[in-house]
């Protein structure tokens, strides 16, 4: 375990200022904090960096480009290894920014350190709910899916033509579908880009199986009132309409395109996503989600208002849990579809077949297992 450990935030107007550390007695210079920061200047997405001597100091530092100017430094002691300790490190730091963006007052240096409270990267799901976090990232995607494969200078211009602005950056907006894995993008000949779907989502809220389940075994006295939360969403009593996601999304009565962001919010959240695992396998209170999720219980209290807000989950007050009535999904499937879609636009002369091949090898190599 470090021996020490700092957060640090870089104010425009006021400097580098320490806004935790542990142990009180740390003493940081200035020199330190820029030396700190020089490291991540070039630096995108999740970063962590080691110092071997900053002014007597081994220092492990990691910044995250979606907490701009801020840093979680840990000191190691003089026999520990970096490259040991790094996965720790880097799962301390992100539990570290992520509740600074939440209640930065709940962060506890001393404990997160001895507890080695730590937040998996981002997986799969919540990185391509990111992708309908971002409009122009989700056009693209609807592009693609229509396309199959498209040239990244096409795909540009149809989207400063959606959007009707020529303030667009394709680069940035096809970023968040090659980071799920959706798209991979090709150099073809020595210039011309291509971009290719791999794989396609479907995004909507599925019954609670497993946590209703659990729910008959120990906590049958609760399941009357968990049935009708769970029916009251699905399928109501006429008139009122249930959730039905297989609504075509043309149809002014689906759900997806109205709830498509609330679930992608929740999912894309660290700290909502990692309390929505833990309910998903069974119901729990709110000490027992803090033990499971190493966040002080002020923090799992608020996430669980929030989902209960999304109509998420629901608190049984006899038995003083929480459970999930709607269970918010990411599935990633193969676009099958597309052979049709690439087919048709080799005869028609508007895809080479070398592209057709090499989209071909790409389907086979991404879903070979």
């Amino acid at each position: 375990m470090p021996e020490a450990a700092f957060v640090v935030h870089l104010d425009d107007f006021h400097g580098f200022i320490v806004e935790k550390k542990h142990p009180p007695s740390l003493v940081l210079t200035e020199k330190v904090l820029n030396l700190v920061f020089y490291e991540h200047q070039k630096g995108k997405g999740e970063e962590l960096k080691f110092s071997e001597d900053l002014e007597g100091m081994r220092i492990a530092s990691f910044m995250m480009e979606s907490h701009p100017g801020w840093s979680v430094n840990f000191v190691l002691r003089p026999e520990e290894i970096f490259t040991d300790l790094s996965a720790g490190l880097a799962g301390m730091g992100r539990f570290i920014l992520e509740l600074i963006g939440t209640d930065p007052e709940a962060i506890d240096i001393e404990r997160i350190l001895s507890k080695q409270c730590s937040l998996q990267p981002p997986n799969e799901e919540q990185r391509t709910a990111k992708i309908f976090m971002t409009p122009s990232s989700a056009l693209l995607l609807e592009r693609l899916q229509a396309e199959g494969a498209e040239s990244t200078a096409k795909l540009s211009l149809w989207l400063k033509n959606q959007i009707q602005s020529d303030d667009v950056d394709v680069r940035e907006a096809i970023t968040p579908l090659m980071d799920s894995g959706l798209v991979v993008v090709e150099i073809e000949g020595k210039t011309a880009e291509t971009a290719y779907l791999v794989k396609d989502v479907f995004g909507h809220r599925a019954p609670p199986v497993n946590c209703f389940k659990r729910a008959e075994t120990i906590y049958p006295t609760l399941m009357e009132q968990y049935r009708e939360y769970v029916s009251s969403f699905f399928s109501p009593e006429p008139p009122a309409r249930g959730y039905n996601p297989t609504i075509p999304v043309d149809d002014p009565n689906s759900p997806l395109l109205e709830d498509r962001e609330k679930i992608s919010k929740v999912l894309s959240n660290s700290i909502h996503y990692a309390v929505l695992q833990e309910l998903r396998e069974q119901p729990l209170s709110v000490t027992e989600i803090a033990d499971r999720t190493s966040f002080p219980e002020g923090v799992v209290q608020s996430t669980l208002w929030t989902l209960e807000e999304n109509r998420i989950v629901a608190r049984f007050e006899v038995s003083g849990v929480w459970g999930l009535v709607t269970n918010p999904l990411m599935e990633i499937f193969m676009p099958e579809y597309v052979l049709y879609i690439i087919a048709r636009k080799v005869e028609e002369k508007k895809i080479s077949q070398g592209a057709a091949r090499r989209y071909l090898q790409l389907l086979i190599e991404t879903w070979s297992e």
